[in-house]
């Protein structure tokens, strides 16, 4: 047996604004979105449902499908690349996911969907301490995801870190809770009509099912967005594996990921999409400095084309990536109000481009996951 000498462990992150020294950003640019099946359209309720209703979902092969120019496939390329090179020219130790040929066709006994490229890395694995926790989607279609990470976990493992992945999901159709998208009229009859009449015999009820994108790390606190009982599950698994030293935060921001939502900049600053969104924090975050969502004018027509799903909203202009307390990495065509914004604050930007943000479904703090900060585990509410 191979002896494994451990080193001084490389992951260690504890929040999300010390300096950062090393990060995964994510490759490869799929050529057609994934099947756009139940859990889909689901977790992208926000975001999708009752618009582009004229689009066809059919592909040449029948399948239901979205292509994706090779055009935008090509700018995206090039605006992570250079995202990768910037953050490098920072003296930021730069990984990348390994990148699938094809999209494949992935199955369980229960249901298929489509492979999906390891893209938005931050999504399903957030780092807390040393510990990589890899977080089981609400979506068939990401079920693999991780996998193009998994030589980047295993080289951090045998350095000394953790590494964790929560319960795996059957995700049945009966799995999920539909609590959420109730919220909107129609939607639950919309939703009702896609799931399967037939009961499965390994029906368990709802399950543990939540993105690491759905938190924020604040030291010792967590904030988790949590609207629906697959979340709270979640947040309550995530609780009882971090244990005592950690609590949990739940909050209703949103339909998942909270990182257009909230993004905390340093100790005492908020970034926040609305002010409606103020009451919903936890009462001691309500005492730290809030600044609201610029809000660019640049936006991409709702339906472009037949081919277009606005699969991100605009509050994604909030999605910066923060690589130390005086410095904020940002779109682009937000450069001038965001320097406007966080200039009282001593906060420098850099505008780095990821033009198609909204059809790709992330900014640069989804594109980005943060594998060591210069960070210890603090306490900021005490």
């Amino acid at each position: 047996m191979t002896e494994i000498t451990y080193v001084m462990c490389p992951v260690n992150s504890h929040n999300e604004w010390d300096q950062l020294e090393e990060v995964i950003v994510g490759a490869g640019i799929p050529p057609e979105l994934p099947v756009l099946d139940y859990t889909f359209k689901l977790f992208f309720h926000d975001n999708i449902y009752g618009k582009c209703e004229n689009i066809s979902y059919t592909g040449p092969d029948d399948s239901p499908k979205y292509y994706i120019d090779k055009q935008h496939i090509e700018e995206h390329k090039e605006d992570l690349d250079n995202f990768a090179s910037v953050l490098s020219d920072l003296g930021i130790t730069v990984k990348r996911p390994k990148v699938p040929k094809k999209i494949i066709k992935t199955h369980t006994p229960h249901w298929e969907s489509s492979s999906h490229v390891c893209l938005n890395v931050r999504d399903l694995t957030i780092v807390i301490g040393n510990d990589i926790i890899e977080t089981p989607s609400t979506c068939r279609w990401r079920y693999f995801e991780t996998d193009y990470m998994k030589h980047l976990f295993l080289n951090y493992f045998e350095r000394g870190s953790k590494w964790t992945k929560a319960p795996a999901p059957l995700m049945l159709d009966s799995s999920f809770d539909l609590s959420y998208v109730d919220k909107t009229p129609g939607a639950l009859e919309y939703y009702e009509d896609l799931i399967d009449a037939h009961p499965n015999e390994m029906d368990t009820g709802f399950e543990i099912m939540f993105d690491a994108a759905n938190c924020m790390r604040l030291g010792k606190h967590i904030i988790m967005n949590a609207v629906t009982r697959n979340q709270k599950l979640g947040a309550e698994w995530l609780r009882r594996h971090l244990g005592n030293e950690y609590t949990v935060w739940e909050v209703e921001m949103c339909d998942s990921h909270i990182d257009s939502s909230f993004v905390p900049l340093r100790p005492g600053l908020i970034l926040l999409d609305r002010p409606e969104l103020f009451e919903r924090l936890p009462k001691p975050l309500q005492k730290w400095d809030i600044i609201y969502n610029p809000k660019s004018s640049v936006r991409l027509p709702a339906c472009e084309n037949e081919n277009w799903l606005p699969l991100a909203s605009d509050a994604i202009d909030i999605n910066v990536l923060v690589v130390n307390p005086n410095l904020v990495i940002c779109n682009e065509r937000n450069i001038f109000d965001f320097q406007k914004l966080l200039s009282p604050y001593k906060i420098e930007c850099i505008p780095v481009r990821i033009r198609h943000d909204q059809r790709f479904a992330g900014g640069h703090h989804c594109t980005t996951l943060d594998i060591r900060r210069r960070s210890i585990l603090e306490n900021y509410f005490e």
